[in-house]
């Protein structure tokens, strides 16, 4: 499978909501949770875990996200009786007694991780008769970072087009990364073995992986900051010919999540979910600062794009603005105090022709305009 790294930039930016073509929200709320089911089609209770699972969707409408793996490193996967092979042997990993069941070892299905959360056994693998309390246990804590998601299906080349922005709320200070997955619905198979499933009456599948987007078996490490206020995003572009299966996109979906890296269990620190046909989503609320949004509304940069100087208006504030111009990984390359309402930036502040960032600063309320120069 190809997968195509269009672009990746990181920025510390304290007031996203003027970002161009921002889509992740700036504002707090408490995680979203995810629920990764192992399930096969020889496993005689999964049909009983998947209506657990759907119960949890259903109760927890747009704030649980569900990936149903089928490892191939399982008996319980293994295809018989002429029924569908849904294996991914991306999936093992995940499945092995090392990592899944640190505590005692043991490996079984149906089974469940929830925000990859050790529980009291010591395990990451639990049963389905604890999926709903550590799914509502998730939901409560406050969410150190939004995650947001837009899909772009392009029939004619055949290809995803994947965005992906992370917004800082706290200052994190382990290591992260960023796991992106295609998943898909009304996946059916003639024979499950906890079913009565025919070839004319076939086991219907949701959520069931199909490729990795991002890369690699742990997800694309985040670099650059991750204190209060930063925003990594990263593009994607998947040729859907190269997929081990045929995607049926509108069935399909992206489930997007960031890990904390440095732990062992990669704990999962929030996740989003969207349709691969054309959907978008964020975690968290909209921004409820004023500041930062009059410091926004009230913010003109021009000409943009620009070959030659550059002019910064900012009305309707009585306050003195700090300004910083910074280059894509993140370094000040120009910095101005005490702004009064304009500014000018002139071209030889820029080395090169490319994208570059302003920040505009006042107390508490901050905000970022991308700057593009011919």
């Amino acid at each position: 499978m190809k997968k195509y790294l269009l672009s990746i930039f990181t920025l510390s930016a304290f007031s996203v909501a003027s970002y161009a073509q921002q889509m992740v929200l700036t504002g707090a709320a408490n995680k979203h949770a995810l629920v990764e089911e192992f399930t096969g089609i020889n496993c005689v209770n999964c049909p009983a875990g998947h209506t657990e699972l759907e119960s949890i969707l259903t109760a927890n409408p747009g704030v649980v996200h569900a990936i149903a793996w089928p490892p191939t490193n399982s008996s319980y996967t293994t295809p018989s009786n002429g029924g569908t092979d849904f294996r991914r042997s991306f999936a093992d990993a995940f499945y092995t007694s090392t990592y899944c069941s640190p505590g005692n070892g043991s490996r079984f299905m149906p089974s469940a991780f929830v925000n990859r959360k050790i529980g009291g056994d010591g395990n990451l693998l639990q049963t389905r008769n604890y999926w709903a309390n550590m799914t509502t246990a998730t939901l409560t804590e406050a969410a150190p970072l939004n995650i947001a998601v837009k899909s772009t299906h392009n029939a004619t080349a055949n290809t995803l087009t994947i965005d992906v922005e992370v917004y800082y709320l706290t200052d994190v200070t382990t290591s992260n990364a960023l796991m992106v997955m295609l998943t898909q619905d009304g996946l059916t198979s003639s024979y499950q073995s906890g079913s009565n499933a025919t070839a004319s009456n076939p086991y219907v599948y949701k959520h069931t992986f199909r490729e990795n987007i991002s890369a690699g078996q742990w997800g694309d490490a985040i670099t650059g900051p991750t204190t209060q206020g930063s925003l990594y995003t990263k593009q994607y572009v998947f040729d859907l010919s190269t997929a081990i299966d045929p995607i049926n996109v509108p069935e399909a979906h992206i489930v997007a999540f960031v890990v904390d890296a440095t732990s062992s269990n990669k704990e999962v620190l929030n996740a989003i979910s969207i349709s691969a046909n054309g959907g978008q989503n964020s975690t968290g609320s909209a921004p409820t600062s004023v500041n930062d949004l009059t410091i926004a509304d009230n913010v003109m940069v021009y000409p943009n794009p620009s070959n030659g100087d550059m002019f910064v208006n900012i009305s309707n504030k009585k306050d003195a603005v700090s300004l910083k111009v910074l280059n894509l990984i993140g370094e000040t390359i120009y910095s101005e105090e005490n702004i009064q309402g304009s500014a000018t930036i002139q071209q030889s502040t820029f080395p090169a022709s490319g994208i570059y960032f302003l920040q505009l600063s006042n107390g508490n309320s901050k905000v970022v305009r991308k700057l593009i120069i011919d």
